[in-house]
């Protein structure tokens, strides 16, 4: 690696740590982080740690990249043999997080691309041996990653139940049927649905939202002490639903599954709004393939994809 490469590397970490640390003033300001796209905020949804967390993590990887190219230069080879594998450090790293976006949030951060494609640049400059060494470490991540299953392997190493993904419940005397309501804050065909169930009732509802709530008004709701919007969104998917609102009706044999707006509010005016609920299910939308009943209705938001001009439309 040539002395002109090596400043290179400095000067292009010492700019990434700038870009960081302006996010990290984005998300102080503001309290969330800037992004070009909406799988930004699926990513951080599905993270343990707050993103200012992470970008002070990368703020601080950068500028030791830059220090350490700085530093090999005027110390010789042995330090410069160190900064190497800081860079293949940030390979590795990068390579899980492009791995988890793709395999389990199925949504890739713009944010995110931007410096794994910085370090991918970084490595190349450090010379050509050493960009083939961070190709094979991140193709065989990758590989690797493509192999595991991600879905029940999270659902049992948290040992959770449905209830645990629960944000509060809504009881009455005397209730007929335990229902779970799959929705998000932002979709409309969900505030449509929980509109409906202004009122008494004859059901116990649970609400499951896919995301944090900022606020959740819907009368008579108790709040449980804790709960985990991840968890719903990997039960959704360990089902192979793909949008809300979804309705879970449990029974004895099981769960009952219905979705769209229509058809949870058809359901629940005739099962939960009579003195004497009726068994009420419309059969005609009901998937034969599943081994679990599906019931499906046209009013449904995607779980990546905001639908709010389709429900300002309908």
């Amino acid at each position: 690696m040539t002395e002109r490469n090596s400043k290179l590397i400095s000067a292009i970490s010492f700019a990434a740590s700038i870009l960081i640390s302006i996010q990290l003033l984005v998300i102080l300001f503001r309290g969330e982080a800037a992004c070009l796209n909406q799988g930004c905020k699926i990513v951080e949804d599905l993270t343990t740690i707050p993103p200012l967390y992470f970008n002070l993590v990368g703020f601080f990887y950068f500028q030791a990249v830059c220090w350490l190219f700085f530093l090999a230069r005027q110390k010789g080879p042995r330090l410069m043999d160190l900064s190497r594998l800081f860079l293949l450090t940030g390979v590795a790293v990068e390579s899980v997080l492009v791995a988890y976006q793709i395999y389990v949030a199925e949504a890739l951060c713009s944010y995110c691309l931007i410096l794994f494609a910085i370090v991918l640049l970084l490595n190349a400059l450090a010379g050509w041996k050493q960009f083939i060494a961070g190709i094979s470490l991140l193709s065989g991540i990758i590989l690797i990653s493509s192999l595991l299953s991600y879905g029940p392997t999270a659902l049992l190493s948290k040992q959770q139940t449905i209830n645990s993904g629960t944000y509060g419940t809504r009881t009455c005397l005397n209730p007929q049927k335990e229902l779970y309501l799959f929705f998000s804050a932002d979709c409309p065909h969900c505030k449509n649905v929980l509109q409906a169930l202004e009122g008494c009732s004859s059901c116990n509802f649970h609400f499951n939202p896919i995301e944090k709530l900022a606020d959740f008004d819907l009368k008579g709701t108790k709040r449980t002490a804790s709960y985990d919007p991840e968890l719903n969104k990997l039960l959704l998917k360990l089902l192979g639903i793909d949008s809300i609102p979804v309705l879970l009706e449990k029974n004895q044999s099981g769960f009952s599954i219905i979705k769209g707006e229509k058809q949870i509010i058809h359901y629940i005016q005739q099962a939960c709004y009579l003195a004497d609920p009726l068994l009420y299910l419309n059969t005609e939308g009901q998937s034969s393939q599943s081994p679990m009943p599906v019931f499906n209705e046209a009013g449904e938001c995607s779980l990546n994809i905001e639908c709010e001009k389709e429900g300002q439309q309908r």
